[in-house]
């Protein structure tokens, strides 16, 4: 029985967040509230494919048609948002041996992208898989150019001393209790939000650099999404607001999305913002804590003094040189 690949009718969110929820790679990013937010500000048209065998559900896909003048392109996801990857969230069940799963999983992507070429006819594509998508072959096989990008996680499912302590010693010396009351750190709301932005924006512009992702889009991921997936967290010392991160939560992951400007004062408060993050992540429940990129020098010296897990996800990218070369200045790496 072959896969039979479709657009997902709107009125079904409910079940989309469902498979979303049941797939090893289902992201915060694939929650159909949060595919809408994306679209309208990338200016795009989302296309949410999914693949069903029979009535089983095999994937998710969804893919952003963009067009600039005479170019008409492929993103999943698009481009100077902030987001590192979406791209495919495959379900594969248990029992299944290696040779059904792959069969399974080439003829599921094989499919949306056929979908994709035939009702869009893009001139340049690139997809990014989420961490738990694990085998670009069936992006190679179908001639993209595929390679490894990295993020580090950080594993909360452990007592929070431990975590602590595998630390660097630079990052734990400034985590002991605040004897002197110097600073509170307090989830904020969409003033937070602004604040943060307006703080990684001057940073950006201090170093001759634009910061592309809207603040609308952020307040609208804010505003749409269920209660508790967006947290902007601010520190405040000596009572005055100095930084702040927002981080994205689906069931089991939290991801770092915005922020941690360096403001002109004695100790790292960034690193007592993560480490607040990360103790009220682990009451919540959650397990990973996603510090979201480490394909930067400058970024990983920071993002490795938590000693968290290095992990991979892949691009995939198709199209001709003219293509790839007007298409890069769409692209935002985190």
């Amino acid at each position: 029985m072959s896969i039979e690949i479709t657009e997902f009718d709107v009125a079904d969110r409910d079940e989309w967040n469902e498979l979303v929820s049941r797939s090893a790679a289902g992201t915060f990013f694939h929650h159909y509230d949060v595919l809408e937010v994306i679209e309208e500000h990338a200016s795009a048209r989302l296309y949410p494919l999914v693949g069903h065998k029979g009535q089983e559900p095999v994937g998710l896909f969804p893919v952003f048609e963009l067009r600039n003048k005479a170019i008409t392109m492929a993103f999943s996801p698009p481009p100077e948002l902030g987001l590192l990857f979406l791209g495919p969230a495959t379900l594969m069940h248990d029992g299944l041996k290696r040779r059904k799963q792959e069969r399974r999983r080439r003829r599921f992507i094989e499919g949306c992208l056929d979908i994709i070429e035939e009702r869009v006819n893009p001139r340049y594509y690139r997809f990014c898989t989420p961490v738990g998508y694990e085998d670009p072959r069936p992006f190679t096989w179908n001639e993209y150019e595929t390679s490894p990008l990295h993020t580090y996680r950080l594993d909360l499912e452990r007592d929070t001393e431990e975590i602590k302590r595998s630390f660097s010693k630079s990052l734990r010396r400034y985590l002991d209790p605040d004897e002197d009351n110097r600073f509170v750190i307090e989830e904020g709301d969409q003033d937070a939000i602004r604040f943060i932005h307006e703080q990684v924006t001057a940073r950006y512009e201090a170093q001759d650099k634009t910061y592309s992702v809207p603040l609308e889009f952020l307040l609208d991921l804010y505003e749409q999404s269920a209660d508790g997936h967006v947290r902007p967290y601010i520190a405040h010392v000596d009572g005055e607001r100095v930084s702040g991160i927002i981080v994205l939560e689906d069931k089991s992951t939290i991801y770092f999305s915005e922020g941690g400007g360096k403001p002109d004062i004695d100790f790292p408060i960034n690193d007592i913002l993560h480490w607040r993050i990360i103790r009220d992540a682990r009451e919540r429940g959650i397990e990973t804590y996603d510090l979201y990129g480490a394909n930067t020098p400058r970024i990983c010296e920071y993002k490795s003094k938590f000693n968290s897990d290095l992990a991979t996800y892949y691009e995939a990218e198709k199209g001709s040189l003219v293509m790839s070369t007007a298409a890069k200045l769409y692209k935002k790496y985190g």
